[in-house]
């Protein structure tokens, strides 16, 4: 699975809009997931833990700040 921010700043993970439960589940629950998503996964845990306490709206703009800060990993190539 690969995982983009798109221009309007959604964050898509194999076709679908990824949400702040998400990510934190990937965060907390599924270290391999974010392992295998992102280059930096001490920044994506502490965007997605700093906010864990935040408004929902907040919580969303972390998820996209998280992938931004952690950098995507490039699907491999075929």
């Amino acid at each position: 699975m690969s995982v983009e921010v798109t221009e309007d700043g959604t964050v898509v993970a194999a076709g679908q809009p990824v949400d702040y439960a998400t990510a934190y589940d990937w965060a907390v629950d599924n270290p391999e997931k974010i392992t295998s998503l992102v280059e930096d996964t001490k920044a994506f845990v502490t965007v997605i833990a700093e906010a864990e306490t935040a408004p929902v709206e907040q919580q969303q703009s972390a998820v996209r700040e998280a992938f931004t800060a952690a950098r995507p990993k490039r699907p491999a190539a075929s």
